[in-house]
């Protein structure tokens, strides 16, 4: 089995869409901890907590 080269990574708030974007992984402050997200990861719905979060397309990463 294949895996894909990107991930669709969405934040929503219950005002808007943040971030809608295909990317090649994510770092996420979750209630457990930081945890990261590749591609082929099996689907998530977190809550986040308080603290720095990153996506990485291709060399570029981008925090918000």
């Amino acid at each position: 089995m294949d895996l894909p080269s990107s991930l669709r990574f969405e934040i929503v708030t219950p005002e808007r869409a943040v971030v809608r974007e295909a990317v090649d992984e994510v770092q996420i402050p979750g209630g457990e901890g930081y945890f990261g997200v590749l591609p082929g990861h099996t689907p998530l719905l977190a809550s986040l907590q308080v603290g720095e979060l990153w996506f990485r397309q291709g060399d570029e990463r981008f925090y918000i």
